[in-house]
């Protein structure tokens, strides 16, 4: 986790003035008094151990700075000052963060109008390890599909860090940590170099929703999805299914592990009741053909193309085939109508005697104690 720093000082932060308490006066009091670590000289060892961005031919493009005495973590930019982003440190050293943001990343801060700086480490943990596990087993994640799984969580008793929580009977992963705080007071500013445009600002050199804290964070409910969707909740559900207790499907695991680690479990989570054909079936349709290679992990691992390439050639050393990325997969869904039921007198209408031994059921209740009616016994004999 990178060597030790070099020197802390735990500092808190002045009482706000008259101007500040009338622009940030709906922030949770604990918040806008929680004591910051100011790490003299730490910062160029941070970014030796931890790179700041994926694509480290641009890491050079943005500068950072540690947190002043009147600093606050929900405070954004001046009217003159260049626009700047607030992280923590944690989201690099623990959660294995890169930037920029991926677009699931942006789609779930914008539709929540949620800062990066607050959302909780916890609810971060979330996203990322939704996304890694989607993109592993091949398919991409959407912010209808996380929102179906989780809502957002507002902590009581003011606007503080938002965080999400899993609906109940729909809990996919558990909590990176079940009480984390310290992240709270590491936090530093990413700002782009002179010359260089940040990431985070539009067209219009104005921030992202996402830049700065919000006074009006929205939840985003889903109550249905679309059929693929549904698919693959299920099958992501059911990863969980057949596991002993100790092995649980957590966060911390999934993003504290080893690439190598991580994917071989993820991999054996397929072989628990034979849910590699279903994985088959479903990245076949699910798998985004647009995938490039910005489609990778935040903290790296197998591409959706690499683990397509392993399922069809382990299809093929089996003898199966993997259907065809054609129309969308049959999906049993409670809310579609079932279909109605034969009637079994009626076997002129089906199609070919094979069919029809198969549909034929083995007993008839409340007729001579589960004997075969007669017509059904003479239809056996006739098809042998």
């Amino acid at each position: 986790m990178g060597k030790k720093k070099s020197c802390q000082e735990v500092k808190v932060p002045r009482p706000l003035d008259a101007a500040e308490t009338r622009l940030y006066g709906w922030v949770e009091e604990a918040v806008l008094t929680q004591p910051f670590v100011v790490e003299s000289d730490s910062l160029p060892e941070f970014r030796r151990n931890y790179p700041l961005m994926e694509d480290l031919g641009v890491e050079g493009d943005y500068v950072l700075e540690v947190a002043g005495p009147s600093d606050r973590v929900p405070f954004r930019a001046g009217e003159e000052g260049p626009h700047f982003l607030w992280v923590y440190q944690e989201l690099f050293t623990h959660l294995g963060m890169r930037l920029p943001f991926s677009d699931f990343q942006r789609d779930v801060m914008t539709r929540c109008r949620v800062a990066v700086s607050q959302l909780h480490l916890n609810g971060w943990g979330f996203i990322l390890a939704f996304e890694k596990v989607c993109f592993h087993y091949g398919f991409r994640p959407t912010i209808r599909l996380f929102f179906y799984i989780y809502d957002v969580h507002f902590p009581p008793g003011g606007y503080g860090y938002i965080s999400f929580r899993a609906r109940q009977g729909q809990k996919l992963f558990d909590s990176y940590e079940d009480s984390i705080q310290e992240f709270k007071r590491h936090y530093f500013k990413v700002l782009a170099a002179s010359g260089e445009r940040a990431f985070w600002l539009d067209h219009e050199n104005k921030p992202f929703p996402w830049v700065y804290w919000n006074s009006e964070v929205k939840d985003f409910v889903v109550y249905n999805l679309e059929p693929l969707e549904m698919a693959a909740f299920k099958f992501l559900v059911s990863l969980q299914s057949g596991l002993p207790k100790r092995n649980k499907f957590t966060c911390r695991f999934i993003l504290d592990g080893s690439d190598a680690k991580v994917g071989k479990y993820l991999d054996d989570l397929l072989d628990v009741k034979m849910k590699r054909t279903k994985l088959d079936n479903l990245t076949a349709r699910m798998a985004d053909p647009s995938m490039g290679p910005r489609a990778v992990l935040p903290t790296g691992g197998p591409s959706a193309t690499a683990t397509a390439a392993a399922a069809a050639s382990a299809s093929t050393a089996a003898g199966t085939s993997v259907p065809a990325a054609a129309g969308p997969p049959r999906v049993e869904s409670s809310t579609q109508k079932q279909p109605p039921k034969r009637d079994r007198t009626k076997v002129v209408d089906l199609e070919g005697e094979e069919a029809l031994k198969e549909d034929l059921p083995r007993t008839c209740s409340g007729n001579g104690g589960g004997r075969n009616p007669r017509w059904m016994r003479r239809l056996r004999r006739r098809l042998g």
